[in-house]
Order: C-alpha cells, then sequence, then structure tokens
C-alpha cells in the first residue's frame, strides 16, 4: 500500500505526463492518508493551475498555506531551499503570494513574496522576478512567459532589465 508521500510523487509524475485525473486520484488519497500533508495540497494546487481552474487552485493555495502555518505559527530565521524538506513550504509561500497577487491583494503578495526572499535569500524559485512584475503591472502568468520566451531564445536581457528597473524603485534583492 502506498503511502502519502508515494502517492504524492506518483502524482506529480502523472500530472507532469498530462494525467490529470491520475494525479487528481493519487493527491485525494494522499490527502485521505494525512489530512494535513501539506505536499497534496501543493500538488492540488498545481493541478487546477494547469488546468486553469483559479478557485480551486486559489482554494488549495489557502489550505496548504494554513498548515504550513499551523507548522510554523513563527516563520525561521531561515528555510534554505538547500534543505529539501524545506522546498515544500517555500513553495506553499509561493503559491500563496501568486494567488494573492493574481487578486490583486498585492499587499499580501508583496509580503509574502519579501518573507520568502527573506527565509531564502538565494532566491532559488525566482521569487525576485514575480516581485518585480508585480511592481512593474505584470502578473505571475506574464513573468512565466517571459521566462518561457528567454529558455526559447536563450536570452532573457527582459527579465533582467524587469529586475533592475524595479529593484532600483523597490531595494527588495541584494543578489
Amino acid at each position: 500500500m502506498k503511502n502519502e508521500q508515494d502517492c504524492y510523487y506518483d502524482a506529480m509524475e502523472y500530472l507532469n505526463a498530462g494525467d490529470i485525473n491520475a494525479a487528481k486520484k493519487l493527491l485525494e488519497k494522499a490527502i485521505k492518508i494525512d489530512p494535513d500533508y501539506v505536499e497534496a495540497y501543493v500538488g492540488m494546487t498545481a493541478m487546477y493551475r494547469e488546468i486553469g481552474n483559479f478557485k480551486k487552485e486559489k482554494e488549495y493555495a489557502d489550505i496548504a498555506f494554513e498548515k504550513t502555518r499551523q507548522k510554523f505559527p513563527v516563520w525561521p530565521e531561515s528555510m534554505s531551499w538547500d534543505i529539501i524538506e524545506n522546498r515544500i513550504y517555500l513553495r506553499t509561500i509561493c503559491d500563496k503570494a501568486t494567488t494573492s497577487h493574481i487578486t490583486k491583494n498585492l499587499k499580501e503578495a508583496e509580503e509574502l513574496y519579501r518573507l520568502i526572499l527573506k527565509l531564502n535569500p538565494s532566491d532559488n524559485q525566482g521569487v525576485r522576478y514575480l516581485l518585480a512584475g508585480m511592481f512593474a503591472g505584470l502578473t505571475p502568468q506574464d513573468i512565466d512567459d517571459m521566462f518561457n520566451e528567454g529558455n526559447e531564445s536563450q536570452n532573457w536581457d527582459k527579465l533582467a532589465k524587469l529586475l533592475e528597473e524595479q529593484n532600483e524603485k523597490h531595494k527588495y534583492w541584494d543578489g
């Protein structure tokens, strides 16, 4: 019998392969095994983002964030990406920030983006670009599109310029 972790990792493989139904079943099974397993809610968030159901994406991002806050009623001084166990919590905070960003709750989004940069100053997630985009009036999807464009052309000058301009104004990134 699979445990919640096996269900989550298998679900993410199915999600990456485009099998939404199999991913959903496994994530629901993980939640049934352990209702406090944050990874399963992050997986549901990703799944609903993939299929374009923002209402459900936000619902699961909120649940994951609440479960994370229960684990961390006070944020630690740091939460390095290098420690694999921290990654799920950093993703959770980022999911909450991006859904706040999308719903124009920009104050909350900024606080959460800045929290991630404080917890993990190496910013392995690229949150500095999401924050720059928010300051410039762009959406998280706009930033993803800019990354995809940069990956395709192997030229990330637009992202670098955006970061430089917004960081000059808002002073949030030391990298």
